[in-house]
Order: structure tokens, then sequence, then C-alpha cells
């Protein structure tokens, strides 16, 4: 083993007792293979295991100890690895094994513009799927979609905040404007589970999406999709008023 060390908020500093544990380790190609084959039993050696799961195709190993403790594993094969000093913990390290990664550069800035304009465009063809649930009366797979959408538009609220995300996906409170989170917080939530109440809901959060996607795409300088912004709009409000649905544009 060329490496071992600690992400999330354990490497960080950043730590509560609800906090998972995000350990890496950094192998000779070789011996890739053979480790993730004996992890499971590597895992148990320091503490009793009820979970183990291997996920995309054994880049990580995802357990639970008997106490309930929640450990995700990253195996790395080769004899370099590149690594964040400010937010890694270093357990062990053959010298040289383990390289400090450049800051931030232009290419992350326009990763996360092709990243916000992709989570825009994936929200305005949730809307337009929005018709054929309520008009299906498939209220339980609206209630669904809201989910899929607030997800969505949350991460759009963080990325475009220019807030750097580094816990997990528990700890959010942090890292979305408190201005913003309440505001959703209470766009959220339908009346109750009318096709009128879950339509309005995917529409309050349509016009949050019109309003801050726009400012988003004027900050890190990437064109909005006006286009199937209008056309899932136009279709909805279409659509919805042949329910007989109410919408507000």
């Amino acid at each position: 083993m060329l490496a071992v060390w600690l992400e999330g908020s354990l490497g960080r500093g950043n730590a509560d007792r609800y906090s998972d544990v995000d350990i890496h380790v950094l192998l000779p190609e070789n011996e890739l293979a053979a480790f993730r084959a004996q992890a499971e039993s590597w895992l148990g050696k320091i503490r009793p295991l009820v979970l183990f799961n291997i996920l995309f195709g054994g880049q990580m190993i995802n357990a639970v100890t008997t106490d309930g403790l929640r450990l995700d594993l990253w195996p790395h094969g080769g004899e370099h690895f590149e690594v964040d000093p400010q937010v890694v913990q270093v357990l062990f390290e053959q010298p040289g094994a383990l390289q400090a990664k450049a800051g931030v550069t232009t290419a992350d800035r326009e990763a996360a513009a092709q990243r916000l304009l992709g989570l825009i465009r994936e929200f305005w063809r949730c809307i337009t799927l929005l018709p054929a649930v309520l008009g299906r009366r498939e209220r339980l797979v609206a209630l669904q979609g809201l989910t899929v959408e607030l997800g969505l538009v949350t991460e759009i609220l963080v990325i475009a905040s220019g807030t750097i995300r580094d816990r997990g996906v528990k700890n959010l409170n942090p890292f979305l404007p408190e201005n913003l989170r309440d505001e959703l917080e209470a766009l959220i939530l339908p009346g109750s589970l009318t096709e009128q109440a879950l339509a309005d809901a995917h529409l309050r959060l349509a016009q949050l999406v019109r309003r801050e996607g726009r400012k988003a795409a004027s900050t890190l300088c990437f064109e909005y999709p006006e286009a199937l912004e209008q056309t899932a709009l136009t279709y909805a409000y279409k659509e919805l008023k042949v329910l007989q649905l109410s919408v507000t544009a």
C-alpha cells in the first residue's frame, strides 16, 4: 500500500457525530484487484460489518458497521495520486505517493457553467412531463417528480451562489443562501395531493428557476436555454388548462 488518507468532513476537520468515514487507499495497479477482493475482510478487521456493497464498478466500497458507522472506501491504482492538502488527512504515505492538486482554474469555472446549464436543461425537461403525469392522475408520480426537481433546483442554487459544497449530501444548509433556502422551503410543499396543488408546486419551482437560472447564466457567462424554457412552459400551461387546472404565468 502506497498511501492511506481521509477525505470528507474527517479530512477537512469539520466532522460531527453524524459524519461518515471517507477513506482512500492508493495501491500499485497490479495489486488493486486483489485488494478489492479482500476489502470486506480488511474492513471487517477494523470493525464488524452488517452491510458491504461494491459500487460504481468497484470504484467505491460502501459498508456499515455493527454500531452504525458508515464507511466509504475508495481504492485507487497507480504510483501517484493528486490530493488537495487543505481537505485531506493523510494517515500513511510512501514518500512522493501523494501530490498536491492545483487550485481553482478557468477550466473549473467553465465546468461549473456547463454543469449549471445541464441542470437547468434537465429541470425544464422535467416540467414537460408534468401534464402527462397529472393527465393520467398519477399524483404519487407527480410528488416524486417534485423531489427530483427539488434536487435539481437545490444544486442550481448552490452552484450559482459560488459556494463550494465541501460536505456530503446530508449537509446542505451551510451552502445554500439562507434567503433562498427559506424561499425554496416555502415553494416546494403542495397543500394537498390534488392535481391543482401538485401543479402549483411544480410551477412555483419553475418561476424560481426562471429567475435564478438567468442570474447564474449572467454570472458564469453561459447562454441560458430560453427556447427550451419557453417551449416547456407553453406546453405545460396549454395542457394543464386542458385538464381544467389554473396556471400562474
